[in-house]
């Protein structure tokens, strides 16, 4: 509120950015949500590349051998982590491994009825 209105003193440019802010949290909630850990650091580090190389070309910023070694680096390294052609695992998934965790508890609740028969009976002849 106040004197100016409800967007009293904001630029174009302000509510530009402020957009843009909320973008980007937008998109870390939703790689933190369906994202593995990997994914999310090569997103990170390519931010950072992507950030260097806009800072060069529009504000003049420094853009140092170094820093173009890192960059190649992560760019290899997104590449070669997004086209990798290793085979998947044969590991189960997750309902698969709830329904032979319950397979295994209904197992561990039946009696033993076979080794029943195999114990030996009190005599009676005392």
């Amino acid at each position: 509120g106040g004197e100016k209105g409800f967007m009293g003193g904001w630029s174009i440019t302000a509510a530009v950015l402020s957009f843009l802010g909320a973008a980007g949290g937008l998109l870390v909630a939703l790689s933190i949500k369906h994202g593995d850990s990997i994914l999310k650091t090569l997103a990170t580090t390519g931010a950072i590349v992507f950030s260097a190389i806009l800072d060069h070309y529009v504000l003049s910023g420094p853009l140092t051998s170094v820093m173009c070694i890192a960059g190649v680096q992560v760019i290899l390294s997104i590449c070669n982590y997004t086209f990798d052609a290793s085979p998947p695992d044969n590991k189960p998934l997750p309902l698969e491994k709830k329904m032979i965790s319950e397979e295994i508890q209904n197992e561990e609740e039946q009696p033993l009825t076979e080794l029943a028969g195999d114990e030996e009976k009190p005599s009676n002849h005392g």
